[in-house]
């Protein structure tokens, strides 16, 4: 082999270790990528952590970073940032506290919020946390560039092998280039992000500086004359309402029009803890037409729920059951009852896209609910399950089926029908699946604006017990609680209401 020879030999040689350096460092930024942990920064008793968003060809060389609120999901910064890494912004709770009051001022024009500080101290922290940030970036990328490397050198050792180089020296200064290089190109990426972000986070003095003003449900207007001597008040739909029981002995046009009941849990509270309360709540509520706008019920139009709230004069506390109607839960459980199962993709996908659209119009009420004069306490109550472990009996028949029913119709078994673990697979799990997502949602948001949640059981008393507490289908609301369920709820909310 001619000199020539050799030395184009040798080129294609250090080309190759070239590549194999660069491959390695683009593989330690994208773990570090990953496994750098974000950095928690605190102001006004709020605690956000800075990190960044990983790179991808959809994000392109430039553009906004990504700020995720309260769970429920990212969006674009305003800001815009040069550089594949931008700043990725997580506020996972918002603490109601003293500092709080300081952080949020509260301001609402044209139907949209501003949440501002008035400090420019929220930006400095999140500019110093993003430096922070990009410090452990490099220093984890250059841990993994030497980490890769020498996994490489072991490995290849297993097959008995040298590589890439058998020279000591050689394997040591490759060692050396590609944590140099790690280092070099996490640098790289970051630095054409790191004047831009340091600049543009230093300036934010609120949310709406950070990711825009986004335009909420208008607060509801003060409905009715002022309400005093009102220590608790419900909102809510039917399950708060108590439809299906004993009706009150003299309604209003709004209780008969909302068919409130003389069970519902909010005269329970009354009577077992001598506290006065108010029940708003209203059958086929939804947070946009019941709590937060009007609702047409019984051939009239009534305020929104929070309107009528609004009046009352510092009540300490109040008491929310809301979700099942806005993600249309009992469509669900009339489709599962009709067919022979409901465990298909698409009744999940449209249960979903339900829950998502709920989630947005709750964060809405939520925060609607933690600018009420005098800050109450806020109590949310979640869902019980109305299944137990039977479901052979009359409560869970449709009267009007007869005798003609298809297979699959109904929860209960089949004629001739010797075990139900199938149907219970196929209909009952799905809807325990739904109820328990919706209730996730319901926990997640109210502890997020540091509300309490509820949890009311029906165990041992569901449907197809000795003594149920479920309305069962020929009772006049089924599925919803009877005096006793209602009942249960209270006892639930009781402990957690002011004294």
């Amino acid at each position: 082999m001619g000199f020539a020879d050799r030395r184009v030999r040798a080129g294609v040689v250090w080309a190759g270790r070239a590549v194999l350096v660069l491959v390695i460092a683009v593989t330690a930024t994208i773990l570090a990528l990953a496994v750098t942990p974000k950095v928690s920064v605190s102001a006004f008793g709020q605690t956000v952590q800075v990190g960044a968003v990983p790179p991808s060809p959809s994000l392109g060389l430039s553009g906004p970073g990504r700020a995720d609120l309260f769970g429920e999901g990212a969006v674009d910064t305003v800001q815009q940032f040069g550089g594949p890494i931008r700043p990725l912004i997580v506020w996972k709770e918002f603490n109601r506290n003293d500092e709080a009051s300081q952080f949020l001022q509260s301001s609402s024009a044209n139907g949209r919020r501003t949440v501002a500080t008035g400090s420019r101290e929220v930006g400095d922290l999140l500019a110093d946390g993003w430096k922070r940030y990009f410090s452990r970036l490099l220093l984890l990328s250059a841990v993994l560039g030497a980490a890769l490397y020498l996994l490489g050198v072991g490995a290849a050792a297993l097959f008995g092998r040298s590589w890439p180089h058998p020279d000591r020296k050689l394997r040591l200064a490759l060692l050396a280039a590609a944590t140099v290089t790690s280092l070099a190109v996490s640098g790289g990426f970051t630095a054409l992000t790191v004047s831009t972000a340091v600049r543009q986070l230093g300036g934010v003095t609120s949310l709406s500086d950070l990711v825009g003003t986004a335009r909420l449900a208008p607060v509801p207007p003060t409905a009715g004359p002022p309400r005093t001597g009102i220590d608790v008040v419900v909102i809510g739909d039917s399950t708060a309402a108590g439809i299906g029981n004993s009706p009150l002995p003299r309604p209003t046009r709004e209780d008969t029009a909302c068919q409130r009941s003389s069970d519902a849990y909010a005269g329970a509270i009354r009577s077992i803890s001598g506290r006065t309360t108010l029940n708003l709540a209203c059958s086929s509520a939804t947070i946009a037409a019941g709590l937060l706008g009007p609702q047409q019920a019984g051939g009239i139009t009534l305020p929104a729920q929070v309107g009528a709230l609004r009046a009352v004069q510092s009540p300490s506390a109040v008491v929310v059951s809301v979700g099942a109607n806005d993600v249309g839960w009992s469509d669900f459980l009339r489709y599962c009852y009709g067919l022979p199962r409901c465990d298909d993709e698409a009744s999940d996908r449209l249960f979903l896209s339900r829950l998502d659209a709920f989630k947005l119009r709750y964060a809405q009420l939520l925060q609607q609910l933690s600018d009420l004069p005098g800050r109450p306490d806020v109590i949310v109550t979640t869902y019980y399950d109305p299944f137990g472990s039977g479901f052979d009996c009359a409560e869970l028949r449709d009267p009007s089926a007869g005798t003609g029913a298809p297979p699959g119709y109904g929860f209960g078994p089949d004629p001739g029908e010797d075990n139900q673990e199938q149907k219970i697979e196929r209909k009952i799990d799905p809807l325990r699946s739904e109820l328990r997502k919706m209730n996730a949602v319901l926990e997640q948001g109210a502890e997020a604006f540091g509300f309490m949640v509820v949890h009311p059981s029906f165990a041992g008393h569901e449907l197809c017990t000795g003594q149920p507490w479920v309305q069962g289908m020929a009772d006049p609301a089924p599925f919803h609680p009877r005096a006793a369920g209602e009942l249960a709820i209270a006892a639930a909310v009781l402990p957690h209401v002011p004294v």
